[in-house]
């Protein structure tokens, strides 16, 4: 390893580490990583690009030609705000593909300290949090929000983090030697950390992903243990899921009125919408997301290839909804609330085939290359339940303006790319 490649490996780290944390050393980061890449680059000139590299560039490719028709072509949404800011944001995602290509002998080990220093800094952040307000700041009915003085973000890191642990429980118990128990009881305290900051964040669209995570993860084992008729829980696995069950109990138990407030401030809007029609009900979280997709999707026709362009649409939502459906009064609405929608609707169906493609082809990958390496078969429970709460969260609030969900998404791709690559001396074989 020479220091070049040292500087790009320690720039990958910072990444991680103030990937959800402090954002601008994760920028410093990155840029400590662009000399390592581009030797690497270099040295595998003569190498053909695999599909995942080919969709990759493939997605620059179409943003940046988006972005040129909106800006030479004038073949965009009258209105949109900002659109450079939002463009860039966008091209920064795809990053990832070239943080992949740092030279590394074991992708798995990478992933694992990858996640590990993300965990770190996330924990380290909500510390200082707790350290400038209190302890009792989780139980006192504010809104969790250290990073950037917001709550948005906050509840799908912990979420994330804490299924990413508890799927890989495993691992971190079996720790061998003197390190078995400290990796215990570390394991542990993150997870319940991880879920008290979760419930303390009060996003009801995190309760909805976890709730559908953990109905998912009951609903598989079920169907695994009924296909088995011979399947009986050892003691160790019964012992951890009564460590898990009274640790989400302790934690619940703690937030039980924050979580019933935050979801019967809604019960009263839904009722309505059920019983009269959406243009019935009063302005809530709800309705005013109902009311910005059904926007998209009728002006969806307009621009169904190539969408509307790249911007914050608040001018938009004043000029084409406010005026003719209830929102909330002096809320800034800057997107629609829906990750997908928006892709949809800023970059048509050709933006969003690229989109699903890439992330599909990493996915396929990963699970390719699971079918015969017993490491990163054992990390694909917590793939699916990283992805799976993921994408529940995006349906309902995903912004790449702000940098630590940019990194965020970042980290998700990386680590899906790193999870599908195999090891250089099985590539050189």
């Amino acid at each position: 390893m020479n220091w070049i490649h040292r500087i790009g490996v320690f720039g990958l780290g910072l990444f991680a580490l103030t990937s959800v944390w402090k954002t601008a050393p994760g920028h410093i980061g990155i840029a400590l990583c662009l000399p390592a890449i581009a030797l690497a680059l270099w040295q595998r000139r003569d190498q053909p690009w695999d599909t995942a590299n080919a969709l990759a560039a493939a997605v620059a490719l179409w943003l940046s030609a988006r972005y040129a028709l909106q800006t030479w072509g004038g073949l965009a949404e009258p209105g949109l705000l900002t659109p450079k800011d939002v463009f860039i944001d966008w091209l920064f995602v795809p990053v990832f593909a070239l943080l992949a290509i740092l030279p590394c002998d074991d992708p798995v080990r990478r992933l694992r300290r990858l996640w590990m220093l993300a965990i770190l800094g996330f924990t380290l952040g909500v510390i200082s949090f707790l350290w400038q307000r209190g302890l009792a700041v989780l139980w006192s009915g504010e809104r969790l929000g250290f990073h950037l003085n917001r709550a948005l973000g906050v509840g799908l890191y912990a979420g994330a983090f804490a299924v990413a642990l508890i799927a890989t429980t495993r691992q971190w118990w079996s720790v061998n030697g003197s390190l078995r128990w400290p990796a215990r009881i570390a394991g542990i305290a993150l997870i319940a950390l991880n879920l008290e900051v979760l419930l303390t964040a009060q996003n009801r669209s995190t309760y909805l992903a976890l709730a559908i995570v953990t109905a998912g993860a009951v609903a598989i084992a079920v169907w695994r243990t009924l296909r088995d008729r011979h399947a009986r829980p050892g003691q160790r696995r019964l012992a951890l899921g009564l460590i898990g069950a009274l640790i989400a109990g302790f934690v619940l138990a703690g937030n039980l009125d924050a979580v019933q407030q935050r979801i019967a401030a809604e019960r009263a809007t839904i009722a309505t919408v059920l019983d009269e029609g959406l243009d019935a009900a009063p302005a809530a979280s709800v309705t005013v997301r109902l009311r910005l997709w059904r926007y998209v999707l009728q002006r969806l026709p307009d621009a169904p290839l190539i969408g509307h362009g790249f911007g914050d649409v608040k001018d938009i939502i004043d000029r084409d909804v406010r005026p003719h459906a209830a929102l909330l009064e002096g809320e800034r609405y800057d997107h629609v609330h829906n990750s997908y929608l928006q892709t949809l609707w800023g970059q048509g169906l050709i933006g969003t085939a690229l989109w699903a493609a890439l992330a599909l082809v990493l996915i396929r990958d990963a699970v390719r290359a699971a079918r015969t390496d017993r490491q990163r078969r054992a990390l694909l429970p917590a793939m699916w339940a990283v992805l799976a709460f993921t994408a529940v969260w995006a349906m309902f609030d995903y912004r790449l303006s702000h940098p630590d969900m940019r990194f965020f998404s970042i980290l998700l791709l990386l680590s899906l790319r790193l999870l599908g690559q195999c090891n250089p001396k099985e590539h050189r074989r």
